[in-house]
């Protein structure tokens, strides 16, 4: 029997292990917004009898946020950028949802009793009718674009090299370490970011502000609000790796993209303009 996969496994670990170090700064701030995540819905722990059926359907979602972000953690370290998106997507929907059922208990217990189903649009629908902007929203279709099998969401499986034979095409089963895995990873760790700092400052605060004392909500509030520097100078340091930038990674992408001619798509994914 081969032991190719066998292979495969251990450089998968060892990759993993390679990304845990190259994006300490991004997993220490992930770390604090799930901390923070954690308490804003620690009121709805504990499952009473009396337990009403809009904060069991809180309950739920919160829960699945936080293994949706959990499991696009786990993915993104493991160089699986396009496999992450839709992971992140999903955080979207929760957190939609969320807001949904904080203002409409009903909406919550037709969730939980009827097995109701909300499509993402219907409910941004109704968020709007309730004159709530989900700005997460804004996220989904990038995401959805990205999560599919078209050729952006899967430049990260395959590793073209230029030989003289020609190109030489390495199909990676599982994760790699190119400087365009490298670059969709850490911009998935942003998206990740930035979708759990919007679901900490708005629904979660909100619902943490209503079943929490004032002394401990104002000490989170603080805390959450503390994150905000340290997102912009993550911000600032990733938009410098942008071909403009002319920094080292990009110098290798701007190479491989011309040697490869992709799809002008590509070309403005990395630049930010379709000149």
């Amino acid at each position: 029997m081969s032991d190719e996969y066998q292979t495969i496994e251990k450089v998968g670990i060892e990759i993993f292990e390679w990304y845990k170090g190259k994006l300490l700064k991004e997993r220490l701030l992930y770390s604090e917004m799930i901390e923070l995540l954690l308490e804003a819905i620690k009121p709805l722990g504990g499952y009473r009898k009396d337990t009403v059926y809009d904060e069991l359907s809180l309950l739920t979602m919160s829960t699945r946020l936080f293994n949706d972000a959990e499991g696009a953690k786990y993915l993104l370290l493991h160089g699986l950028p396009s496999q992450a998106n839709m992971v992140i997507r999903d955080i979207i929907e929760c957190t939609m949802l969320f807001r949904l059922f904080l203002k409409s208990p009903q909406v919550a217990k037709r969730w939980l009793m009827e097995l109701k189903q909300y499509q993402l649009g219907d409910v941004n629908t109704k968020l709007l009718e309730m004159d709530i902007k989900a700005r997460e929203y804004s996220f989904y279709g990038m995401l959805s674009h990205e999560g599919h099998s078209n050729l952006l969401a899967s430049l990260s499986s395959v590793q073209e090299v230029e030989t003289k034979a020609g190109m030489l095409r390495t199909f990676h089963c599982g994760s790699s370490r190119t400087p365009e895995t490298v670059y969709f990873v850490q911009h998935g760790f942003l998206t990740l970011i930035i979708l759990l700092h919007i679901s900490l400052i708005e629904p979660l605060a909100e619902y943490y502000s209503e079943h929490s004392d004032t002394e401990s909500f104002s000490i989170w509030a603080e805390k959450v609000d503390n994150l905000i520097p340290k997102l912009v100078d993550l911000l600032s340091e990733h938009a410098k790796k942008t071909i403009a930038g002319k920094a080292e990674i990009d110098k290798e992408l701007y190479e491989l993209v011309e040697k490869k001619m992709r799809l002008k798509e590509f070309r403005v994914r990395f630049s930010g303009n379709d000149n």
